[in-house]
């Protein structure tokens, strides 16, 4: 794996007295992202010292993110009259079958709240103003939401649906105010940051213990273009697959060649991957979803030139193991405009393969494993194409530039089909004609009989489709306009209890811990908005509290 990447084999030495090194703390984080960030915070209040490496300035998918934290029976769901509690958490998580055992997903719910309390006292600001309806992204003033599956009625039949997405306060994206917030603690406190310093190799002792590393200092003059080059990728531009890539050959051509200083880094107590995920790494991404890198030009991927895979590279050149590599976050967002969720996904075969209000995530995913490379249209009838976009052009600036926008470039320019009739419009798509007017019939007609729907949408999501004209708005996969969006969920096995990476034996590897998604975690099989940033802040301070305490469990 490690061939890949600008990432090179372990250098084994005797011990580490034996070498000179030019820096030196307790605790070394690679990658100064959400998961880094936190890392150094925790160590920091430990007592520990801290010095962070990152390839650009920090921030990295964190920086790009909405800002949510995914929490239970915090201070804000009461104000907002919820009375949320780690037990419904726990409920609802295990319903989404995540990858953890049953204590650490324990400890995971009862640790939120503090953990978003934590948070707060390092700067960060939540709020607890509601916003009710079914939105991938709550709008402007509201910062509090549901945001997973938990509406769904057979997910709120068995675990008491609360909204436990708790939106960074700030105007649009709120990651990066949630990421400035914490980097200006943690250097306010003492963390050191090495920026435009690509980590290339650990440095391994004969114990088999990580005692530091080697990375690679760009000379002070590179540093604007590079910093320059890591901006161009970005999910946020539209249509920027082949601009990142050369974006990003340019990257690692410049770092090559720029004459940079090879610097050792000493870590007494440890060394913390903290690189994000390989969305950006098209070896990566072709060895594990080859369905996804033939897409790529047609995806927002979701992460910045830093999530390249390096930092489970390097983490592989130690002897460490990886688990779930396949698994990759694919959203497809209906709502807003919230009328579209009215109508129906319709595959080539004519058929519903998904309730339209689930989770993005889980109707992205579902979408992709359609025929035809993931070929899928949503299907309304005249009133309802309208109403949504009405309801398009009705969101705040901020919201409409997110979600309004992308929506409606994809009707003008994704190949949206209408037709006075469904034979019609299924021929224009290449629909199965005969079994599309079955689907909408017994749609129709479960809702006209009262009938709970067939797939689970909520009833209030759930209205007749009239006949008097019909649109098809694509959302297969490879529609380039179509704004369908993907990050990577696998990486390195790590010991639930310290973070510390395992190798494939199940050891670990003494003085190496991973955390957010260079790491499997909370979200590595199913993810739900803030449950990345919430991993993200659990397995950091986990990380960091097990190499500065050598404990063999983390508690907080």
């Amino acid at each position: 794996m490690e061939g890949t990447v600008a990432v090179e084999p372990c250098r084994f030495i005797t011990s580490a007295d034996d070498l000179v090194w030019d820096n030196a703390a307790d605790l070394v984080i690679v990658g100064f992202g959400g998961a880094g960030v936190v890392a150094a915070l925790e160590g920091l209040e430990r007592g520990a010292t801290v010095i962070a490496l990152d390839r650009f300035d920090g921030g990295g998918a964190t920086a790009l993110s909405g800002g949510i934290v995914y929490a239970g029976g915090t201070e804000q769901q009461k104000e907002a009259g919820y009375n949320d509690c780690a037990e419904a958490m726990r409920r609802y998580l295990e319903l989404e079958n995540v990858p953890v055992s049953s204590e650490t997903l324990q400890h995971f719910c009862d640790s939120s709240a503090a953990n978003l309390a934590w948070l707060t006292s390092q700067g960060v600001e939540f709020d607890s103003s509601l916003y009710t309806g079914k939105a991938t992204y709550p709008p402007e003033g509201k910062f509090l939401y549901f945001c997973g599956n938990e509406k769904l009625p057979t997910y709120a039949a068995i675990a008491k649906p609360a909204p436990r997405g708790h939106r960074t306060v700030g105007k649009g994206f709120t990651g990066r105010i949630y990421f400035d917030a914490l980097r200006r603690s943690a250097l306010t406190k003492g963390a050191k940051l090495i920026s435009h310093a690509p980590v290339r190799r650990l440095i391994v002792d004969q114990s088999g213990a990580v005692v530091g590393l080697e990375a690679d200092l760009l000379p002070e003059e590179r540093v604007k273009e590079h910093q320059k080059l890591y901006r161009k990728v970005n999910p946020i531009l539209p249509l920027n697959g082949k601009r990142a890539e050369r974006a990003i050959a340019q990257c690692r051509m410049l770092e090559e060649s720029s004459g940079a200083k090879r610097i050792r880094v000493r870590a007494t107590r440890g060394v913390v991957l903290a690189t994000g995920g390989f969305i950006y790494g098209m070896e990566h991404l072709t060895r594990h979803r080859p369905d996804l890198a033939a897409v790529y030009p047609a995806l927002m991927r979701m992460g910045s030139m830093g999530c390249d895979g390096s930092g489970i590279a390097l983490g592989t050149t130690a002897g460490g193991a990886t688990a779930l590599m396949e698994n990759t976050f694919i959203g497809r967002s209906l709502s807003p405009p919230e009328a579209f969720l009215h109508g129906l996904l319709i595959n080539r075969e004519g058929k519903r393969f998904v309730n339209e209000d689930a989770y993005i995530g889980t109707v992205g995913n579902a979408i992709i494993r359609q025929s035809d490379s993931g070929s899928a249209w949503l299907i309304t009838d005249k009133r309802t194409f309208w109403q949504g976009i009405k309801d398009a052009f009705s969101l705040g600036f901020g919201m409409f530039f997110y979600w309004g926008l992308p929506a409606l470039i994809n009707i003008t320019l994704g190949k949206t089909r209408r037709a006075a009739t469904l034979e019609k419009l299924a021929e224009k798509c290449g629909i199965d004609s005969h079994q599309l007017k079955c689907t909408m019939a017994q749609y129709n007609e479960d809702i006209t009989e009262n009938r709970a729907d067939s797939l689970g949408k909520q009833p209030a999501n759930c209205a007749v489709l009239g006949d008097t004209g019909w649109y098809a708005i694509n959302v297969s996969t490879h529609n380039r306009f179509g704004a369908t969006s993907a990050f990577t969920l696998g990486g390195l096995s790590v010991d639930e209890g310290t973070g510390a990476v395992k190798r494939t034996d199940g050891s670990c590897i003494e003085g190496l811990y991973a955390a957010g998604r260079a790491a499997v975690g909370l979200c590595s099989t199913a993810y739900m908005s803030g449950l990345s940033l919430a991993d993200t802040v659990f397995s950091g301070r986990r990380a960091a509290a097990s190499a500065t305490t050598k404990t063999t469990e983390y508690t907080n």
